[in-house]
Parts: structure tokens; sequence; C-alpha cells
């Protein structure tokens, strides 16, 4: 059977006429609830073009016709790898200009050997860079009409975190990357007077970090505790989320999608984020779901109101 794909907004309705079965009728006797099939149903992601890496070689993560969440129900059940102040860049005393970052892959970092491409933005993830928790997954169906979804166990994007042991405060550092679909991210964190300075942004991918001045005493870099929102979620009460197998019902170390269109680099997250209120140590699990907001939903383009702005 061949792909259909409906223009929306798609509507299951009773066709009848009055009177068709029976005078005076006004049911229509085959009705009942519409099925699906059993694989269930998907929130298309229509920032990537429909249907046009149809003919790409099987086998390549492109080679699908559409791609999304199969149920925002559950968009990120995972365990993050253990919080660290020193695995995107070891202790150093940098001038001014690009800080030395890990060259080999370690505790919840993997330096890419091979480019990735990343979905829905097909951008090509450099060698080299530093995916945070892994790269992203993708489970793609269908011998043919391929269709992909985004797997949850494999979409975490956290923060960035700066620990510097002098007074770094009137340094500016600059986190260049990517988020968690590969669109570009860049992020300016002020530095810290002898303690740590946390970046508000989700990261999956860190290419570089950059600073001005000259750092004045040791400087490393690793990840947070500040987890991304893989959809846009305004607030609180949109989101469910277990932490350890402790339902969340506080909404201490929730920030809201920041909606500044355009983002800048000093801007927050534009899907948002939740800091958990127990360090990781790479046995606690993370599940979030994420509900839409009609009204957000109501935007042009209706993505933003999905997956907000476009990161910058």
């Amino acid at each position: 059977m061949a792909r259909n794909a409906l223009t929306a907004p798609c509507h299951v309705i009773e066709q009848r006429k009055p009177g068709q079965f029976g005078a005076g009728s006004t049911v229509q006797p085959d009705s009942s609830p519409s099925l699906s099939y059993g694989g269930g149903m998907g929130l298309l992601d229509n920032r990537m073009a429909y249907n046009k890496y149809n003919n790409v070689a099987a086998g390549t993560i492109t080679a699908c016709a559409a791609i999304g969440w199969y149920d925002t129900a559950v968009v990120l059940n995972a365990v993050p790898s253990t919080i660290s102040a020193v695995n995107i860049a070891a202790s150093q005393s940098p001038g001014a200009g690009a800080i030395t970052l890990v060259s080999t892959t370690g505790a919840g970092i993997t330096v890419l050997a091979t480019a990735f491409t990343a979905l829905p933005s097909l951008n090509i993830i450099p060698v080299g860079a530093l995916a945070l928790d892994g790269n992203p997954g993708y489970q793609i169906f269908g011998a043919r009409d391929r269709t992909g979804f985004y797997d949850h166990t494999k979409f975490l994007a956290r923060n960035v975190r700066l620990t510097s042991g002098g007074n770094d405060s009137g340094i500016t550092f600059t986190v260049n990357g990517y988020d968690v679909y590969g669109y570009p991210q860049t992020e300016a964190i002020t530095g810290a007077n002898a303690g740590v300075a946390s970046g508000k942004k989700a990261f999956k991918w860190i290419t570089s970090v950059t600073h001005t001045g000259s750092v004045a005493g040791t400087l490393t870099i690793g990840t947070g505790d500040v987890y991304g929102f893989p959809l846009r979620v305004d607030s609180f009460g949109y989101t469910y989320i277990v932490w350890n197998g402790t339902n969340v019902t506080a909404s201490t170390g929730f920030l809201a999608a920041d909606t500044t269109n355009p983002a800048t680099s000093t801007t927050g997250d534009v899907r948002g984020t939740y800091a958990v209120q127990s360090a990781s140590d790479g046995t606690k699990k993370l599940e979030i779901g994420v509900s839409l907001n009609i009204v957000a939903l109501n935007q042009t383009p209706i993505t933003n109101g999905i997956f907000g702005v476009v990161p910058a």
C-alpha cells in the first residue's frame, strides 16, 4: 500500500444523510471509534522535508520519508552519565582563545571518530566533536516507505559547567556546538570567582570553547545536571517527570522554554530544561513526558510551538 499524507487539519467524521437509515434516524449504525494500526501514532517533525530522502540508500539514517516522535507521553527515558567537572576539558590555565578539549572518549563523553548526520537538520556533526551521553538514536521502520522515530533512550542533552580556580568573573566563555536535533547552538557564560559557572542551554555536541582575557588560575569544563526537554515546554504542568523512580511533583529546577525570537547566545534553552535534584551517578534514570500547549502550538510557523524557536 502506498504512503498516504493528509493535509492538516484532518477530521474523522460520521457521514450520513438525514433519514438515510430510517425515518428520523440520527445515528449511523456502523459508527464506531476510529482505529489505527497497532504500531500506534506519531508526531511528525515537519522541519525535515517530507518524503525527500526516501530514495537514499537503505541503512543510512536519512533513508526515511518522515521523522517524528512516536508518543509524547515518553520523550526521554535514559540514564545520564555521572556529573563531572572535567570530562569536557581537563585542568588547564589558558590564555585568550580556544580551550583544549578532551581528545579521547571517556566518562559521559564520546569523541566522534566519524562524522554524524543529525536529524532533522541533516547537519553534519564533525569528527572530533564531543557527544554528551552518546549520539542520538533513531528507529527506522519500513523497507521502501521508511518512517523514522526519535529513540527516547538516546536523546539526552545537558548543560555545560565551568569550574574556575581563580577569579574569572570578568571573562566570557563561549561554548559552541549543536542541540539534540543537530542545529548549531552557542552559549556565552560569564566565568565564576573561584567557583562554578553553569550554562542554561542543553547541548548534545560540543565543538569548541573560547574565552576573552586570560584565566586567573586553573579551569576545568564538564557536564552538568540540567537536562533539555526534546519538545517545547512552557509550564511545569505540561510535564511528567520521574527521577530515580520517584515522580517529581515540585517545580524546583524547572525552567520554561525561552521564547525570545531570534534566540541569542545569552538567552535560555528554546525548549526548556529541568535540573535534577540529586546528582546523576550513572544509575539514576530520568523519564520525561510532555503535553503540547495548544496556545503555544497556534503559532507561525507551527514548529515554533512544538520545538521552540531556532537555537542560536
